[in-house]
């Protein structure tokens, strides 16, 4: 297949096929060029030359976790040196010193020792103290954990996860949506239906997600575009997600990176080419792609916002997250610093509100659709 077609039939804002995404991810440097002009003609579209950021804290409440998924070294067992759990007060204590967040991100591990009224009482104490600021909380993998626990649906943990304040779902513990790849990087998280279930009832309880791809390990490019069609598959059906992230593995530290020896994460130009590729896919279903600076440092974020990215994600984030040595350690990137790094490249930047239900024209419900205005 000609991959100009591929690229025409993108242009005109038709579906490509998983297929075409492959042949897309495979063809030689060539198409570079190509690939990155459609794809930032077809940002430019829906977004102009405006990127966008949030202003808001991530806070991981536990690093207690009896998953052991080999890209991860931020997991802890109980009892070893640097395990902590936080307590309502002390998130509600960090939130408070973060400023003017407009947003917070709990994360957390797979903590049995954590139990439905903790996560109930976190929910509650953050809503109590900041009414107004948008509450994403918790990955599928969570969810469910925490409704095995608790010996109930996760239907019921999300309803009640609502009531006490959560406003949407991140897209986390999706990594590569193939359960011969999840047995080898991530064998005690949920399975790839088991995922796609939780997210789908979040969404048709109108709760809205994210959704990522963590690439640059042990996945191939088949295992990638599967991915990228399950997401959009549920986006058909659902309408939940509110933005699309490539993550790239980032190696410090990790099993997974000594085990097979990986030293560094994927190049930038192989980043660039997931970016552009992503916006093309999810062109006509998801609005929004979002990359890192954490993870891509600044100036690899930046070139992104060039090839089909528009959004730059929260720009403080906490020391937990693993983060491209272009970062430097830095924990909290100045708006001012953004603004003139993306005015470099032609672009405008916008501080954002979070994604929330009202960024979705529609979410569709188990029994009607809920018009969100």
């Amino acid at each position: 297949m000609d991959p100009k077609i591929i690229l025409e039939t993108a242009r005109n804002r038709e579906e490509i096929s998983a297929i075409e995404a492959l042949l897309l991810l495979q063809e030689g440097p060539a198409i570079l060029p190509s690939l990155f002009e459609l794809a930032d003609e077809l940002t430019r579209r829906s977004h102009g030359t405006t990127v966008t950021y949030v202003r808001g804290k991530r806070i991981h409440y536990t690093n207690l976790c009896r998953a052991e998924c080999s890209f991860c070294s931020f997991r802890r067992k109980k009892g070893q040196k640097n395990a902590f759990v936080l307590s309502p007060d002390e998130v509600v204590r960090q939130i408070r010193e973060s400023g003017s967040a407009r947003q917070v991100t709990l994360k957390g591990g797979l903590n049995p020792d954590l139990n439905l009224n903790y996560h109930l009482d976190v929910l509650r104490s953050v809503r109590e103290e900041f009414p107004s600021i948008h509450v994403e909380a918790y990955s599928p993998s969570e969810i469910q954990f925490i409704a095995r626990r608790a010996r109930t649906s996760v239907g019921d943990v999300l309803r009640r996860f609502r009531e006490a304040g959560m406003d949407s779902m991140t897209g986390d513990s999706a990594d590569i949506l193939n359960d011969k790849v999840r047995k080898k990087i991530c064998p005690d998280k949920l399975r790839t239906n088991d995922w796609v279930d939780v997210v789908k009832t979040a969404h048709r309880l109108g709760i809205p997600t994210t959704a990522m791809i963590l690439f640059g390990h042990v996945e191939d490019e088949i295992n990638t575009c599967e991915h990228f069609e399950i997401l959009r598959n549920i986006q058909k059906e659902t309408g939940g997600f509110t933005a699309f992230e490539p993550v790239p593995f980032m190696p410090q530290g990790s099993p997974l990176a000594k085990a097979k020896k990986i030293k560094s994460p994927p190049p930038l130009e192989s980043i660039l080419r997931l970016v552009a590729i992503s916006r093309l896919f999810f062109c006509r279903y998801i609005r929004n792609i979002t990359v890192d600076w954490t993870k891509l440092g600044l100036a690899g974020a930046v070139e992104a916002t060039r090839v089909g990215a528009n959004d730059l994600g929260t720009l403080a984030v906490d020391s937990h997250e693993m983060r491209s040595p272009e970062v430097n350690g830095r924990l909290v990137m100045p708006a001012a610093t953004v603004k003139s790094a993306v005015a470099k490249a032609g672009r405008e930047t916008r501080e954002r509100a979070p994604y929330d239900a009202r960024t979705l024209p529609t979410i569709k419900t188990r029994k009607e659709e809920l018009v969100l205005v």
